[in-house]
């Protein structure tokens, strides 16, 4: 790389304002400036080194150092270079030096520089940020030990105090989390302790979110929203405690549909932030997710008070709120039903501030409760989400692959229209043809769902219509896969198992259905807990492709997942007849399966009981293969019966719900 010298120019009298006022700007031309100010730089690099040379003249005490005319920093020695490690990139920058003398502040040299560079993000790596102090709070310590576990340990993050904030890096980590809970500390984001209001790591914030890096704001951290400059002082948390709190018996958490007046209730519920948690009712006026049980409560809200910003209604302080910040209210406290308070609050990337920042200010999100807490899985879960959620690049979008014809056919026209508008529309998806295969990348797309649903296609993966067989489209899947991008394959794609070398030839999709089809009356779904004989009974309720969904009793022997009710099906299985494949049961063809395969089975047909089909397989990545598959070959899943579906929200919800898992 070549080494780029920026020369300086003399000092500029636009930056004469920089000057603090308690040095005479007219006594600075009887003393001596620094000269040959220059910024170096490897080309492609963000580390600059300022160098100049000092006044020849004595009684020299310091440094200025100006950049872009505001930001301004003395130093009580004289030295000769100054070290940036992240410069600004892609914009002009300004720096002017000058020379502090005992009551003197010299004229300035100044030097200018944009550096062109590329920024990489972090590839799912996470930081977690807290006070240099943590450990004298409880909360904060078992925040920390659960990160450390679950992040750091697995190579997935790193935890960062003020002490160590140049670890703090876009390049590294795509998001970070800022977690402060104490007791006593006064408001305002000044007051943070353990230096987190320090003007070192307040720069490091902004340079961060500057750049695209994402936060994760929890606890008293919400006030950092104003510290970074995402919104003004007069809109900072209002609702704030920091009492030692006491014993309280009651089951806290969060309130995710927001309003009571008709035609203006926002719906959270299915919110990715929330995503596989327990959706309670009967504890307050509406289901809430939990948090905390019963235990010492330290009632730490600092969080927004809708009503006492001067508002007005439009049609609600709520949607005011959101127009006015670029943000949505994600959750309240549990038992609001109004629009009075936001405690969860997504503020969107603007054109002016990249990075999102999801801030948590509910009370009921506290990591110590001093002794058990009954509902830590669900806080944990609630964590590991909003991480997920804040981790992901704004450029992620999940993708959707489709045949080049697929408005032949009415299911998969149906399925790309719902995708559009739910992922294309929202900027979070995009749709892929086999004459577009080259869109397909792991590095910006996690996931990709395959739909094929025809009439008349004969079994065999080859026989897929619309190009989806070409090799240009399964040479695509395959470096995808490759890469560790995941699969979900529906319908007749669930052949592709076997064309991306998941399964051998030989365990390819059995039942297999491509016929017209007619008028049918049942209520067609998924049978989610699997065999009949007592200890081999494997019970997929609760997962995480399930959450959300009504399971609904009285149909079948047992309690099913709703696809579709009555209309015109296409009967289109393409799943897996586990007894045509030979298997000794050990204790059973499922387990069995399982076994071969690196699989789970999460589903089969809704009136099943035992062991003897598989319609929706979980097939895990294994060391030769990164990619997760998730293949769902039953013909209940469809989306066009030839008029209005009465399940068609819960297939909705079971779609997005694959999507979640996947990405």
């Amino acid at each position: 790389m070549k080494k780029i010298y920026f020369a300086l120019f003399a000092a500029l009298s636009i930056l004469a304002s920089c000057s603090d006022v308690e040095y005479d700007p007219a006594l600075s031309q009887q003393v001596e400036t620094v000269s040959n100010l220059v910024a170096e730089y490897q080309d492609g690099n963000r580390q600059v080194t300022l160098r100049w040379n000092n006044p020849t003249m004595a009684g020299q005490t310091g440094i200025r150092i100006i950049k872009d005319d505001k930001d301004i920093m003395d130093f009580d020695e004289v030295m000769d270079s100054y070290f940036i490690k992240k410069a600004a990139t892609n914009v002009d920058v300004t720096y002017t030096v000058k020379a502090r003398f005992q009551d003197i502040i010299s004229e300035g040299q100044t030097v200018h520089f944009n550096i062109a560079y590329e920024k990489k993000k972090g590839s799912g790596m996470l930081a977690m940020l807290v006070p240099d102090d943590y450990q004298q709070s409880d909360d904060e310590a078992s925040a920390v030990a659960w990160f450390q576990n679950n992040y750091v340990n697995a190579g997935k993050g790193i935890v960062v105090t003020p002490a160590t904030i140049d670890e703090l890096d876009i390049e590294q980590q795509a998001a970070c989390w800022v977690m402060c809970d104490r007791i006593g500390i006064e408001r305002g984001w000044q007051n943070l302790p353990g230096n987190l209001a320090s003007n070192g790591t307040i720069e490091a914030l902004k340079a961060f979110t500057a750049d695209g890096g994402n936060l994760l704001l929890t606890n008293h951290a919400t006030q950092l929203t104003v510290a970074v400059g995402r919104i003004a002082d007069a809109y900072a948390p209002g609702i704030y405690g920091n009492g030692e709190g006491g014993q309280n018996p009651d089951i806290w958490g969060s309130q995710p549909i927001i309003g009571n007046a008709e035609g203006q209730v926002y719906d959270h519920s299915g919110h990715e932030i929330y995503y596989g948690m327990q959706f309670t009712s009967g504890l307050y006026e509406r289901s809430i997710y939990k948090f905390i049980g019963a235990g010492v409560k330290g009632d730490h809200n600092c969080m927004w008070d809708l009503n006492a910003y001067g508002l007005a209604p439009n049609p609600n302080v709520v949607k005011a709120w959101e127009d006015l910040t670029s943000s949505h209210v994600l959750g309240t406290w549990n038992h609001v039903v109004d629009y009075c308070c936001a405690g969860i609050v997504d503020f969107d990337p603007t054109t002016t501030f990249a990075g999102r920042i999801l801030a948590v200010g509910l009370a009921a999100y506290e990591w110590n409760i001093g002794g058990e807490n009954a509902c830590q899985d669900q806080l944990e879960k609630f964590t590991a989400n909003c991480l997920s959620y804040v981790g992901t690049p704004i450029d992620k979008k999940v993708a959707m692959l489709v045949p080049d014809d697929y408005t032949s056919s009415d299911d998969e026209k149906d399925a790309v229209d719902w995708f559009e508008q739910n992922y294309v529309a929202a900027g979070k998806g995009i749709v892929i043809t086999p004459a577009t295969i080259d869109e397909l990348d792991s590095e910006v797309s996690p996931m990709c769902w395959v739909m094929c649903d025809r009439i008349g296609i004969e079994r065999g993966w080859e026989n897929l219509p619309g190009n989806l067989a070409s090799n240009a489209s399964i040479e695509a899947l395959k470096a995808f896969t490759a890469d560790g991008g995941n699969l979900l394959l529906t319908n007749h794609a669930t052949q592709l198992t076997v064309a991306v070398g998941r399964i051998d030839q030989a365990y390819a999709p059995g039942i297999y259905g491509n016929g017209e089809g007619g008028q049918n009356p049942d209520i067609w779904g998924s049978q989610p807990v699997i065999g009949n004989a007592e200890g081999q009974i494997y019970d997929h309720s609760q997962h995480s492709i399930y959450w959300g969904m009504e399971y609904v009793s009285g149909l079948y022997e047992r309690p099913i997942y709703c696809f579709e009710g009555a209309g015109v099906k296409g009967d289109h299985n393409c799943m897996w007849d586990l007894n045509a494949y030979g298997l000794a049961p050990n204790p059973n063809v499922v387990k069995t399966w399982e076994d071969l395969t690196n699989s789970t089975v999460l589903g089969t047909w809704n009136h099943v009981v035992d062991y003897c089909c598989a319609g929706i397989i979980d097939f895990a990545p294994t060391t030769t293969f990164a990619g997760r598959i998730l293949a769902v070959g039953l013909a209940a899943y469809e989306w066009n019966i030839g008029g209005t579906n009465d399940k068609q929200s819960q297939l909705e919800r079971f779609t997005s719900n694959c999507i979640s898992y996947l990405k």
